[in-house]
């Protein structure tokens, strides 16, 4: 990876994704997806570095937009951080599942949003 890492951030209420580039900071590129069908666009035109993913989203959910990638060769190893209210043991289970590298349930810790995204970035160097 040169130069910053893209981190497309992929939910439909705006507050929570701006504060989520706030919490991560000025060392990443941030791309915007309110909607399973945006994330899709922004995936097939740019693949970026990580992928923070809602849930439940208007349009295409998140577990579709996981799945569609996983199926993608150019996007089968991004690493995607599930972001989501969804917190039984299924709703894990489900997420896991379709492929992804993390759950953080909301609301979330801002120092494991940190953590998560750091060492999942590592990972891919």
């Amino acid at each position: 990876m040169m130069g910053e890492p893209t981190i497309l951030v992929c939910d439909d209420d705006e507050p929570l994704r701006e504060l989520m580039k706030v919490t991560l900071g000025p060392d990443y590129r941030f791309v915007d997806a309110v909607d399973g069908e945006q994330a899709l666009a922004q995936l097939a035109s740019a693949p970026p570095d990580l992928v923070l993913l809602d849930v439940m989203l208007p349009g295409y959910s998140g577990l579709q937009v996981l799945e569609a990638m996983r199926g993608d060769e150019r996007l089968r190893d991004v690493p995607v951080v599930v972001v989501s209210a969804w917190q039984t043991p299924e709703d894990r289970d489900a997420v896991t599942a379709a492929g992804a590298d993390a759950f953080l349930a909301k609301p979330f810790e801002l120092e494991a949003l940190t953590a998560v995204v750091s060492e999942l970035l590592e990972r891919r160097r």
